[in-house]
C-alpha cells in the first residue's frame, strides 16, 4: 500500500519565505519603483520599526500610483520629483495576515477566497515570513499529490481572449481592464504563440514608468509579442503536475495548451490548479488527514 500525504496538512515551515524583504511606509514611490524594475518581487509587507505589519504594497498599487504621477515629456527631475511621495498614501492598511501557527491548507483557502497572491506570515505578531501563490505551485510541483494525475484537459480555458502579435500593448492593457481579464492567448493568425498574464503587463509597465527616472521618457511602445515570457505549451493529456513544473520552472502563472488535431487550444493558470488542489483538500473527510491511499 503506498501512502501519500497532502503537503497542505505539513507545517508551515516548507512554503513560506523566511524573513521577506519589507519596507518602512517612508519609503517613496521612485525608490519602489526602482527595486521592483531590479528585482521582480511582485509584493512588500509595510512594517514598522517593532516589524509589525501596518500595510501592504504590491506591484499593481506602485503601477497606478506611478501612472497617476506620471506628466508626458517631462524632464528627469521633474519624473523623480513626481515619484517622490511616501508610500504611506497608497499602500493597503488592511492587510490580511496569518500566524505561524495556521496550516498551508487554511492559507489557500484564504488566498483563494480573497483573491490574493500572498499571505504575511507573523509570530507574536511580528512579521515572520510570506507565503504566496508561487509557494503552494513549486510544492506541488514536486509533491505526490494526487491532482498531480489530473489531465490538463478537465482543467484548462478552452475560450480565452484572443490577440493579434501585433496587438500594441496600449490596447493590449485597455482589453484587461475592460473585460477585467487575467491573461489573453497571443496568436498568429491560428497559431497560437504564448500568454500575457496581468502581472506581464505590470511588469512592463513598471519598466516603462521607471525609465523616466533614467532618461525622462516612457522609451519605444511595444507589442503583444514583445511581452511573451516563453512559448512553451501544454498538450490537454499532460497532467496538472506537469503544468505546475513548467510553471515553477519557468517563473510564469500561465501556460498555453496546444491540442492536436481539432481540439481547441487555450491556457492553463495557477489558480485554476491551486483551485483543483483546495477542492480535492475539501472533499477529503476529517478522519484521513490529509493521507491518500
Amino acid at each position: 500500500m503506498i501512502v501519500s500525504h497532502s503537503f497542505l496538512t505539513q507545517g508551515m515551515d516548507t512554503l513560506v519565505t523566511f524573513n521577506p524583504i519589507s519596507v518602512h511606509e517612508e519609503v517613496t514611490l521612485d525608490e519602489l519603483l526602482e527595486r521592483l524594475y531590479s528585482t521582480g518581487f511582485h509584493h512588500w509587507p509595510v512594517v514598522d520599526d517593532q516589524q509589525h505589519v501596518i500595510g501592504m504594497i504590491s506591484d499593481q498599487d506602485i503601477v497606478k500610483a506611478a501612472t497617476e504621477r506620471y506628466i508626458a515629456n517631462a524632464s528627469r527631475e521633474e519624473c523623480r520629483q513626481n515619484y517622490q511621495v511616501s508610500i504611506r498614501s497608497f499602500m493597503k492598511r488592511q492587510v490580511e495576515t496569518l500566524d505561524h501557527s495556521g496550516s498551508p491548507r487554511e492559507a489557500l483557502s484564504r488566498i483563494l477566497e480573497r483573491g490574493i497572491h500572498c499571505l504575511p506570515v507573523t509570530k507574536n505578531d511580528v512579521l515572520w515570513g510570506m507565503i504566496t501563490t508561487t509557494d503552494f505551485i513549486r510544492e506541488f510541483a514536486y509533491s505526490s499529490h494526487p491532482v498531480r494525475d489530473i489531465p490538463v484537459g478537465e482543467t484548462y480555458d478552452t475560450d480565452p481572449q484572443i490577440v493579434e502579435i501585433d496587438t500594441p500593448i496600449d490596447e493590449v492593457r485597455k482589453l484587461f481592464i475592460e473585460g477585467c481579464l487575467s491573461y489573453v492567448l497571443v496568436v498568429q493568425g491560428d497559431c497560437p504563440l504564448g500568454v500575457i498574464t496581468a502581472r506581464d503587463l505590470r511588469r512592463h509597465r513598471c519598466r516603462q514608468m521607471a525609465r523616466t527616472l533614467f532618461d525622462g521618457g516612457l522609451g519605444e511602445t511595444s507589442k503583444a509579442i514583445d511581452l511573451l515570457k516563453t512559448t512553451s505549451c501544454l498538450q490537454r493529456t499532460s497532467n496538472l503536475g506537469q503544468a505546475a513544473t513548467t510553471m515553477y520552472e519557468q517563473q510564469i502563472n500561465a501556460v498555453m495548451v496546444c491540442p492536436r488535431g481539432e481540439e481547441r487550444y487555450g491556457v492553463i493558470t495557477e489558480e485554476a490548479i491551486l483551485r483543483r488542489i483546495c477542492q480535492m483538500e475539501l472533499a477529503i473527510q476529517p478522519e484521513t488527514t490529509g493521507t491518500y491511499y
